[in-house]
């Protein structure tokens, strides 16, 4: 009998563009989707060394730095691992790759586990938008919902609208100087993954400064063409 494989698809765009937004409705959608988040898993590493570096994973983090590319490949093969058929699951990588190195890494990796990335979902949206989107964000330290300074704050200044929570935080690297760090790091290092996806068929362009609703229609037009 023939495995049905799941959809394993990569989410790529500059940090603030609306990924993790799209990956949380992916993932509590029907497709029941699976996060790969390469944030996650590093904040919970925040406090690992890294070999060579007298520095920890949360420190090159907030510092805006990337991290070395075989740290951040083991630390998505050990996720894997803890999938049970891990190769039939539908999977968002979320975050990751932010390389070439670590996109032929991973090539090699699905491979190990017996799968391939279908689709490659390419958020793009302009630099202003972005800096707001990224500088603006904040969230509600109660029940965790994300606001926006500039395109969605609190009805009530500085009280959650879902539970009436008065506490918020903001990401200690959602900040002008670690922002530059991260979007020249991006454009210099990830933004070449467009055009090595882009020749293997399997890359998708998206609107990422449209709405929610009309960013997550086409997510979901896209993974419904038949898989590759």
């Amino acid at each position: 009998m023939t495995m049905n494989k799941g959809k394993w698809i990569i989410l790529l765009g500059a940090p603030g563009c609306g990924k993790g937004t799209q990956a949380e409705y992916l993932i509590n959608s029907t497709l029941e989707f699976e996060a790969i988040s390469v944030g996650n898993i590093l904040r919970d590493s925040k406090s690992t060394l890294v070999p060579g570096q007298n520095k920890t994973i949360g420190e090159l983090i907030g510092a805006g730095m990337l991290l070395p590319d075989e740290i951040v490949v083991e630390l998505v093969r050990r996720e894997l691992l803890k999938i049970n058929s891990v190769a039939t699951r539908n999977l968002i990588f979320d975050g990751y790759p932010r390389t070439i190195g670590q996109a032929e890494a991973l090539n090699v990796v699905t491979n190990e586990f017996g799968n391939s990335i279908s689709y490659v979902l390419n958020f793009e949206i302009n630099n202003e938008i972005l800096l707001k989107r990224i500088l603006g964000r904040y969230k509600c330290l109660k029940c965790g919902r994300i606001y926006n300074d500039y395109f969605l704050p609190t009805k009530v200044f500085s009280v959650c609208d879902s539970c009436g929570g008065v506490d918020f935080d903001r990401r200690t690297d959602d900040n002008k100087d670690s922002l530059s760090i991260r979007l020249a790091e991006y454009h210099e290092k990830t933004y070449p993954l467009i055009d090595f996806y882009a020749k293997s068929g399997i890359l998708y362009n998206i609107n990422a400064e449209a709405g929610f609703e009309e960013v997550r229609d086409c997510i979901l037009n896209i993974l419904n063409k038949e898989s590759k």
